[in-house]
């Protein structure tokens, strides 16, 4: 693997050690307090890790399965300025808020959440997130949910023809348009707010 200068190769580095090592992670977010370098081990750990920026493994919170706390597949992850991680918890079909310390702070189990496969906070300090869209193969939903910090919903979008296409990945730019990556679609989606 070739190294862009300045970049450390943390997965190396973090993978190092047998138990600390990743199987399948998800996804990436930095903790603006801490430095940490923040991953969702999705698909067999179940887990959120926590490293240095160095990648010395510090932490990590929630196992496998769907009690409170608990992880069925933590596919996206986002973390606010307060510290607060925002964990889609795709399997479980809800999105999991633990506080600085890991504590399980919320709970947002929603029909308009649906399987979420993806988290972020934007520059309004809403919580955005994507519903991938795939509890019924047959009749296959997806959309984006904007959420108050409390997990109120207050907005829902889908693409032009009325569905986003295995909504993977969201962003939000500093201008309120929300970004998604359609694995199934092929292409990104950008959903502008109505004046």
């Amino acid at each position: 693997m070739r190294a862009l200068p300045g970049l450390l190769a943390l997965a190396l580095v973090a993978c190092s050690e047998p138990d600390d090592a990743f199987d399948r992670p998800t996804a990436v977010a930095f903790d603006p307090r801490t430095r940490e370098v923040v991953v969702s081990d999705g698909y067999n750990h179940a887990r959120i890790a926590r490293f240095t920026r160095e990648g010395a493994f510090t932490s990590e919170l929630g196992r496998r399965g769907s009690g409170d706390g608990e992880l069925r597949t933590p596919h996206g992850l986002a973390i606010d300025a307060a510290g607060r991680v925002y964990v889609a918890d795709r399997e479980n079909a809800r999105v999991q808020v633990f506080g600085p310390d890991g504590a399980l702070l919320a709970i947002w189990p929603s029909a308009l959440v649906g399987r979420p496969w993806s988290v972020t906070v934007g520059p309004d300090a809403r919580v955005y997130v994507v519903d991938g869209g795939d509890q019924d193969p047959a009749s296959p939903r997806g959309a984006v949910v904007a959420l108050t910090r409390e997990g109120l919903p207050v907005a829902r979008w889908t693409a032009p023809a009325g569905r986003l296409e295995g909504g993977h990945a969201i962003a939000v730019g500093r201008d309120g348009s929300v970004y998604v990556a359609e694995a199934d679609g092929k292409r990104v989606t950008k959903l502008r707010r109505s004046p």
